[in-house]
Protein backbone atom coordinates (compact mmCIF):
# COMPACT_ATOMS: atom_id res chain seq x y z
CA UNK A 1 0.00 0.00 0.00
CA UNK A 2 2.64 2.68 1.30
CA UNK A 3 4.88 1.56 -1.63
CA UNK A 4 2.17 1.96 -3.88
CA UNK A 5 1.69 5.56 -2.70
CA UNK A 6 5.10 6.74 -2.99
CA UNK A 7 5.21 5.29 -6.50
CA UNK A 8 2.45 7.21 -7.70
CA UNK A 9 3.37 10.40 -5.78
CA UNK A 10 6.53 10.19 -7.32
CA UNK A 11 5.38 9.75 -10.89
CA UNK A 12 2.72 12.45 -10.83
CA UNK A 13 4.37 15.16 -8.64
CA UNK A 14 7.35 16.24 -11.38
CA UNK A 15 4.42 16.36 -13.57
CA UNK A 16 2.26 18.56 -11.74
CA UNK A 17 4.90 21.39 -10.44
CA UNK A 18 5.99 21.45 -14.03
CA UNK A 19 2.56 22.01 -15.63
CA UNK A 20 2.02 24.88 -12.70
CA UNK A 21 5.07 26.24 -13.58
CA UNK A 22 5.15 26.45 -17.43
CA UNK A 23 1.62 26.69 -18.66
CA UNK A 24 -0.26 29.86 -19.48
CA UNK A 25 -3.34 30.42 -17.85
CA UNK A 26 -5.55 28.79 -20.16
CA UNK A 27 -3.56 25.83 -20.25
CA UNK A 28 -3.52 25.77 -16.01
CA UNK A 29 -7.22 26.49 -15.89
CA UNK A 30 -7.67 23.49 -19.16
CA UNK A 31 -5.63 20.84 -16.78
CA UNK A 32 -7.65 21.60 -13.33
CA UNK A 33 -11.01 21.50 -15.12
CA UNK A 34 -9.76 17.93 -16.37
CA UNK A 35 -9.37 16.94 -12.88
CA UNK A 36 -12.26 18.96 -11.41
CA UNK A 37 -14.48 17.07 -13.98
CA UNK A 38 -12.91 13.35 -13.08
CA UNK A 39 -13.64 14.61 -9.94
CA UNK A 40 -17.02 15.33 -10.83
CA UNK A 41 -17.62 11.56 -12.34
CA UNK A 42 -16.61 10.03 -9.11
CA UNK A 43 -19.03 13.10 -7.09
CA UNK A 44 -22.08 11.31 -9.24
CA UNK A 45 -21.08 7.54 -7.90
CA UNK A 46 -20.63 8.61 -4.09
CA UNK A 47 -24.06 10.21 -4.54
CA UNK A 48 -25.43 7.06 -6.04
CA UNK A 49 -26.30 8.12 -10.01
CA UNK A 50 -25.85 5.44 -12.19
CA UNK A 51 -23.42 6.01 -14.97
CA UNK A 52 -25.98 8.01 -17.33
CA UNK A 53 -25.94 10.03 -14.34
CA UNK A 54 -22.90 10.31 -14.06
CA UNK A 55 -22.26 11.61 -17.67
CA UNK A 56 -24.69 13.87 -17.31
CA UNK A 57 -23.58 15.57 -13.76
CA UNK A 58 -20.12 15.62 -15.29
CA UNK A 59 -21.16 16.89 -18.31
CA UNK A 60 -23.12 20.00 -16.37
CA UNK A 61 -20.05 20.79 -14.46
CA UNK A 62 -18.26 21.05 -17.82
CA UNK A 63 -20.65 23.88 -18.82
CA UNK A 64 -20.67 25.53 -15.89
CA UNK A 65 -16.85 25.71 -16.38
CA UNK A 66 -17.29 26.93 -20.16
CA UNK A 67 -19.49 29.91 -18.95
CA UNK A 68 -17.00 30.72 -15.84
CA UNK A 69 -14.24 31.02 -18.36
CA UNK A 70 -15.63 32.98 -21.20
CA UNK A 71 -18.21 35.21 -19.51
CA UNK A 72 -15.72 35.61 -16.26
CA UNK A 73 -14.82 38.87 -17.76
CA UNK A 74 -18.33 40.66 -17.25
CA UNK A 75 -18.29 39.98 -13.37
CA UNK A 76 -14.67 39.07 -12.40
CA UNK A 77 -12.40 41.33 -14.39
CA UNK A 78 -10.01 41.56 -11.31
CA UNK A 79 -9.91 39.74 -8.45
CA UNK A 80 -12.76 37.71 -7.61
CA UNK A 81 -15.40 39.54 -6.26
CA UNK A 82 -15.94 38.97 -2.20
CA UNK A 83 -19.77 37.89 -2.79
CA UNK A 84 -17.68 34.60 -4.37
CA UNK A 85 -16.05 33.30 -1.98
CA UNK A 86 -17.38 34.61 1.55
CA UNK A 87 -19.98 32.22 1.02
CA UNK A 88 -17.50 29.16 0.01
CA UNK A 89 -15.75 30.46 3.03
CA UNK A 90 -18.80 30.29 5.13
CA UNK A 91 -19.79 26.65 3.78
CA UNK A 92 -16.61 25.15 4.74
CA UNK A 93 -16.59 26.56 8.33
CA UNK A 94 -20.19 25.71 8.64
CA UNK A 95 -18.81 21.93 8.16
CA UNK A 96 -16.03 21.95 10.12
CA UNK A 97 -18.23 22.92 12.99
CA UNK A 98 -20.61 20.73 12.30
CA UNK A 99 -17.68 18.20 12.10
CA UNK A 100 -16.82 18.54 15.94
CA UNK A 101 -20.51 19.52 17.25
CA UNK A 102 -22.18 16.36 16.08
CA UNK A 103 -20.34 14.04 13.58
CA UNK A 104 -22.61 10.69 14.18
CA UNK A 105 -25.76 13.07 13.89
CA UNK A 106 -24.06 13.80 10.32
CA UNK A 107 -23.46 10.01 9.47
CA UNK A 108 -27.15 9.04 10.25
CA UNK A 109 -28.46 11.72 7.91
CA UNK A 110 -30.40 10.66 4.89
CA UNK A 111 -29.28 13.01 1.94
CA UNK A 112 -31.38 12.98 -0.88
CA UNK A 113 -29.33 12.52 -3.87
CA UNK A 114 -30.36 16.22 -5.52
CA UNK A 115 -28.76 17.57 -2.24
CA UNK A 116 -25.55 15.47 -2.85
CA UNK A 117 -25.13 16.63 -6.10
CA UNK A 118 -25.55 20.18 -5.26
CA UNK A 119 -22.81 19.66 -2.54
CA UNK A 120 -20.47 18.60 -4.85
CA UNK A 121 -20.83 21.27 -7.78
CA UNK A 122 -20.28 23.62 -5.37
CA UNK A 123 -17.52 22.52 -4.12
CA UNK A 124 -15.75 21.87 -7.67
CA UNK A 125 -17.13 24.54 -9.17
CA UNK A 126 -15.74 26.91 -6.51
CA UNK A 127 -12.53 24.82 -6.33
CA UNK A 128 -11.90 25.41 -10.15
CA UNK A 129 -12.77 28.65 -9.77
CA UNK A 130 -10.52 29.82 -7.22
CA UNK A 131 -7.64 27.48 -8.23
CA UNK A 132 -7.86 29.42 -11.70
CA UNK A 133 -8.18 33.36 -10.18
CA UNK A 134 -5.38 32.27 -7.43
CA UNK A 135 -2.80 31.57 -10.83
CA UNK A 136 -4.42 34.79 -12.53
CA UNK A 137 -4.35 37.39 -9.76
CA UNK A 138 -0.88 36.54 -8.17
CA UNK A 139 1.48 33.92 -9.70
CA UNK A 140 1.99 30.40 -10.88
CA UNK A 141 4.24 30.62 -7.49
CA UNK A 142 1.52 31.15 -5.25
CA UNK A 143 -0.40 28.12 -6.75
CA UNK A 144 3.08 26.23 -6.38
CA UNK A 145 3.07 27.37 -2.57
CA UNK A 146 -0.50 26.23 -1.68
CA UNK A 147 0.19 22.49 -3.39
CA UNK A 148 2.91 21.95 -2.06
CA UNK A 149 1.46 23.05 1.34
CA UNK A 150 -1.30 20.93 1.47
CA UNK A 151 1.12 17.63 -0.37
CA UNK A 152 3.35 18.01 2.87
CA UNK A 153 0.40 18.73 5.67
CA UNK A 154 -1.14 15.42 4.16
CA UNK A 155 2.02 13.66 4.32
CA UNK A 156 2.98 14.97 7.89
CA UNK A 157 -0.37 14.07 9.22
CA UNK A 158 -0.14 10.47 7.68
CA UNK A 159 3.25 9.71 9.37
CA UNK A 160 2.46 11.38 12.53
CA UNK A 161 -0.86 9.66 12.66
CA UNK A 162 0.47 6.61 11.90
CA UNK A 163 3.35 6.65 14.59
CA UNK A 164 2.05 8.85 17.58
CA UNK A 165 -1.71 8.77 16.53
CA UNK A 166 -4.34 7.51 19.44
CA UNK A 167 -6.94 10.15 19.76
CA UNK A 168 -9.54 9.91 17.00
CA UNK A 169 -9.97 13.33 15.40
CA UNK A 170 -13.52 12.76 14.21
CA UNK A 171 -14.09 8.69 14.57
CA UNK A 172 -17.57 8.57 13.12
CA UNK A 173 -16.56 10.34 10.03
CA UNK A 174 -12.98 9.11 9.37
CA UNK A 175 -12.06 6.57 12.05
CA UNK A 176 -8.28 6.77 10.94
CA UNK A 177 -7.41 10.20 11.17
CA UNK A 178 -6.16 11.42 14.44
CA UNK A 179 -5.56 14.75 16.29
CA UNK A 180 -1.90 14.61 16.65
CA UNK A 181 -1.87 14.20 12.61
CA UNK A 182 -3.12 17.17 12.57
CA UNK A 183 -1.05 18.88 14.92
CA UNK A 184 1.81 16.57 12.57
CA UNK A 185 0.22 18.42 10.02
CA UNK A 186 0.04 22.30 11.83
CA UNK A 187 3.66 22.10 11.89
CA UNK A 188 4.85 20.69 8.92
CA UNK A 189 3.22 24.14 6.91
CA UNK A 190 5.30 26.35 10.05
CA UNK A 191 8.42 24.52 8.52
CA UNK A 192 7.01 25.33 4.84
CA UNK A 193 5.98 29.03 5.51
CA UNK A 194 8.81 30.25 7.40
CA UNK A 195 11.83 29.66 5.20
CA UNK A 196 9.49 30.64 2.09
CA UNK A 197 8.62 34.25 3.75
CA UNK A 198 12.02 34.70 4.55
CA UNK A 199 12.91 33.43 0.66
CA UNK A 200 10.76 35.98 -0.38
CA UNK A 201 11.59 38.69 1.64
CA UNK A 202 8.77 38.99 3.66
CA UNK A 203 8.75 41.80 6.23
CA UNK A 204 8.77 40.73 9.95
CA UNK A 205 4.30 41.03 10.61
CA UNK A 206 4.14 39.85 6.56
CA UNK A 207 5.93 36.62 7.60
CA UNK A 208 3.66 36.24 10.91
CA UNK A 209 0.60 36.73 8.87
CA UNK A 210 1.74 34.53 6.33
CA UNK A 211 2.39 31.61 8.59
CA UNK A 212 -0.86 32.08 10.43
CA UNK A 213 -2.15 32.34 7.07
CA UNK A 214 -0.56 28.80 5.82
CA UNK A 215 -1.82 27.16 9.32
CA UNK A 216 -5.59 28.20 8.92
CA UNK A 217 -5.39 26.73 4.87
CA UNK A 218 -4.31 23.46 6.37
CA UNK A 219 -6.77 23.55 9.35
CA UNK A 220 -9.63 24.38 6.21
CA UNK A 221 -8.19 21.75 4.21
CA UNK A 222 -9.40 19.02 7.05
CA UNK A 223 -12.67 20.05 6.10
CA UNK A 224 -12.58 19.05 3.02
CA UNK A 225 -10.71 15.65 3.65
CA UNK A 226 -13.47 15.25 5.88
CA UNK A 227 -16.61 15.98 3.91
CA UNK A 228 -15.49 13.53 0.98
CA UNK A 229 -14.88 10.98 4.02
CA UNK A 230 -18.57 11.23 4.80
CA UNK A 231 -19.61 10.88 1.42
CA UNK A 232 -17.72 7.95 1.36
CA UNK A 233 -19.10 6.79 4.74
CA UNK A 234 -22.52 7.62 4.01
CA UNK A 235 -21.95 5.58 0.82
CA UNK A 236 -20.45 2.53 2.24
CA UNK A 237 -17.19 3.21 0.01
CA UNK A 238 -13.36 3.07 0.79
CA UNK A 239 -12.28 5.32 -2.08
CA UNK A 240 -13.97 7.43 -4.51
CA UNK A 241 -12.09 5.22 -7.23
CA UNK A 242 -8.91 3.04 -7.90
CA UNK A 243 -7.87 5.27 -10.45
CA UNK A 244 -4.75 6.45 -8.66
CA UNK A 245 -2.77 3.14 -6.74
CA UNK A 246 -1.85 3.50 -3.43
CA UNK A 247 -3.77 6.97 -3.61
CA UNK A 248 -7.94 5.93 -4.38
CA UNK A 249 -9.61 8.21 -6.45
CA UNK A 250 -8.90 11.97 -8.03
CA UNK A 251 -11.17 13.07 -5.22
CA UNK A 252 -8.81 11.63 -2.75
CA UNK A 253 -6.26 13.49 -3.70
CA UNK A 254 -7.98 17.01 -4.60
CA UNK A 255 -10.24 17.19 -1.51
CA UNK A 256 -8.14 19.15 1.13
CA UNK A 257 -7.12 21.06 -1.97
CA UNK A 258 -11.15 22.06 -2.85
CA UNK A 259 -11.23 23.44 1.01
CA UNK A 260 -8.32 25.09 1.48
CA UNK A 261 -8.34 27.03 -2.01
CA UNK A 262 -10.95 28.93 -0.31
CA UNK A 263 -9.18 30.68 2.63
CA UNK A 264 -6.00 30.76 1.03
CA UNK A 265 -6.91 32.81 -1.74
CA UNK A 266 -9.26 35.48 0.49
CA UNK A 267 -6.22 35.34 2.95
CA UNK A 268 -3.49 36.30 -0.03
CA UNK A 269 -5.77 39.20 -0.90
CA UNK A 270 -6.21 40.63 2.83
CA UNK A 271 -2.54 40.53 3.62
CA UNK A 272 -1.51 40.83 0.83
CA UNK A 273 1.34 38.55 -0.06
CA UNK A 274 2.70 38.00 -3.37
CA UNK A 275 5.49 34.88 -3.75
CA UNK A 276 7.89 35.68 -6.22
CA UNK A 277 11.34 34.34 -6.54
CA UNK A 278 13.79 37.38 -5.96
CA UNK A 279 12.97 40.49 -3.54
CA UNK A 280 9.55 40.85 -2.26
CA UNK A 281 7.66 43.23 -5.20
CA UNK A 282 5.05 45.86 -4.49
CA UNK A 283 1.75 43.90 -4.73
CA UNK A 284 -0.11 44.68 -8.10
CA UNK A 285 -3.75 43.53 -7.39
CA UNK A 286 -5.47 44.13 -10.80
CA UNK A 287 -8.48 46.19 -9.21
CA UNK A 288 -11.93 46.91 -10.45
CA UNK A 289 -11.69 50.75 -11.31
CA UNK A 290 -12.68 52.94 -14.30
CA UNK A 291 -9.31 54.44 -16.21
CA UNK A 292 -8.78 57.82 -16.53
CA UNK A 293 -9.48 58.86 -19.69
CA UNK A 294 -5.94 59.82 -21.51
CA UNK A 295 -5.17 63.48 -22.49
CA UNK A 296 -5.18 63.79 -26.34
CA UNK A 297 -1.87 66.32 -27.45
CA UNK A 298 -2.42 69.07 -29.96
CA UNK A 299 -1.41 68.55 -33.49
CA UNK A 300 1.96 69.04 -34.19
CA UNK A 301 1.71 72.01 -36.58
CA UNK A 302 -0.74 73.53 -34.34
CA UNK A 303 0.39 77.32 -33.48
CA UNK A 304 -1.61 79.38 -30.56
CA UNK A 305 -0.44 82.54 -29.73
CA UNK A 306 -3.11 82.96 -27.50
CA UNK A 307 -3.71 83.12 -23.35
CA UNK A 308 -4.06 79.71 -22.47
CA UNK A 309 -7.53 78.82 -20.50
CA UNK A 310 -6.68 76.50 -17.16
CA UNK A 311 -9.76 74.67 -16.24
CA UNK A 312 -11.14 76.38 -12.63
CA UNK A 313 -10.43 73.46 -10.85
CA UNK A 314 -7.12 74.00 -11.55
CA UNK A 315 -6.55 77.59 -11.32
CA UNK A 316 -4.54 78.66 -8.18
CA UNK A 317 -6.72 79.44 -5.04
CA UNK A 318 -6.83 83.80 -5.20
CA UNK A 319 -6.92 83.49 -1.37
CA UNK A 320 -3.68 81.35 -0.77
CA UNK A 321 -1.99 83.60 -3.33
CA UNK A 322 -3.03 86.78 -1.29
CA UNK A 323 -1.46 85.08 1.79
CA UNK A 324 1.47 84.46 0.20
CA UNK A 325 1.50 88.12 -0.63
CA UNK A 326 1.28 89.75 2.41
CA UNK A 327 3.85 87.50 4.10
Amino acid sequence: MLKNRVLTASLLAPFIIAAILFLPPDGFAGLWGAIILLGAWEWGGLSGLPQDGRIGFTLGILLVLLVARFFAIYWAPGELPIWFYAPVLVWWLGWGIAFRKMPEKLVKLRYPVPARLAGGALVLISGWVLMVWLRLNFSEYQVLYLVLLIWLADIAAYFVGKRWGFAKLVQAVSPGKTIEGVYGALFAAVVLAVPVGLLVGLETMTLVDFVFLSLLTVAFSVCGDLFESLAKRVRGVKDSSGILPGHGGVLDRIDSLLSAAAIFYAGSLLIPVFLLPGPMLEPEIIMQMDEAPALEAPPADHHYDGPMEVPPELEPDARHDDAETRL
